[in-house]
């Protein structure tokens, strides 16, 4: 083989290689944007009664009372167990699920007190499916006032439009028919029920499905 021909070889390999690496960043530049764009946005919702919105430093007084008195029914799951993993915890850890892009915690604050009376948090997030899973907890001393379902109807709605998801659903046990009437009343549809799904420790439970889609807004805004 002449040289001329080799060389042609090795310029054809070159650029053969030169592609596939292009390739390959293109490919590595579009995962990485599709990772940025998979995180929903800083929340901050404001309803009839509540402002909905991610926890902070200002909720340190409030968050560190609850632990003192173990009580963290108004909080969401994985909140500190001392009152000195507080500050830490507002100030990331908190944050996490929401940088992860896996869902986001929130508080639900009584705009006229500023006290916290729940959280509500969205979870299981698929990003290329676009739908979420909503999950919520109430201070006993607070239930019975409709928070749960004002803070469900708004985060619902904020998820379906500025959060970009096509679904959000709600699993609730059978036996809880305060939650199960909070889905309704929220503007969630039924649509069926998972048999043997939700095992406690002891036994298993069937779980209600509901969920709301765009089309289900409207619903959702006049559902009482």
């Amino acid at each position: 083989m002449s040289t001329t021909w080799r060389l042609r070889g090795l310029l054809q390999a070159a650029r053969h290689r030169l592609t596939f690496s292009g390739a390959q960043l293109r490919f590595s530049t579009a995962q990485a944007r599709l990772r940025l764009l998979a995180v929903f946005p800083p929340v901050k919702i404001v309803s009839s009664e509540l402002e909905i919105r991610e926890f902070g430093p200002q909720d340190v007084a409030q968050v560190a009372a609850f632990v003192a008195a173990e009580d963290r029914t108004a909080l969401p799951p994985g909140s500190p167990e001392a009152v000195a993993d507080v500050d830490e915890w507002l100030a990331a850890t908190v944050h996490r699920r929401r940088l992860d892009g896996e869902g986001v915690h929130l508080a639900m604050v009584q705009t006229a007190s500023g006290e916290i009376v729940g959280s509500l948090g969205l979870r299981d997030t698929d990003w290329r499916a676009g739908r979420s899973e909503i999950g919520y907890g109430v201070r006993a001393s607070r239930r019975g006032r409709g928070h749960a379902t004002e803070a469900a109807r708004a985060v619902g709605r904020w998820a379906l439009t500025e959060g970009g998801m096509r679904r959000i659903q709600m699993r609730v046990r059978l036996d809880n028919v305060v939650s199960l009437r909070v889905a309704e009343k929220a503007g969630y549809h039924r649509e069926g029920i998972l048999r043997m799904v939700d095992w406690d420790g002891e036994k298993a439970h069937d779980l209600a499905v509901f969920s709301m889609i765009a089309t289900d807004l409207e619903t959702a805004e006049t559902a009482h």
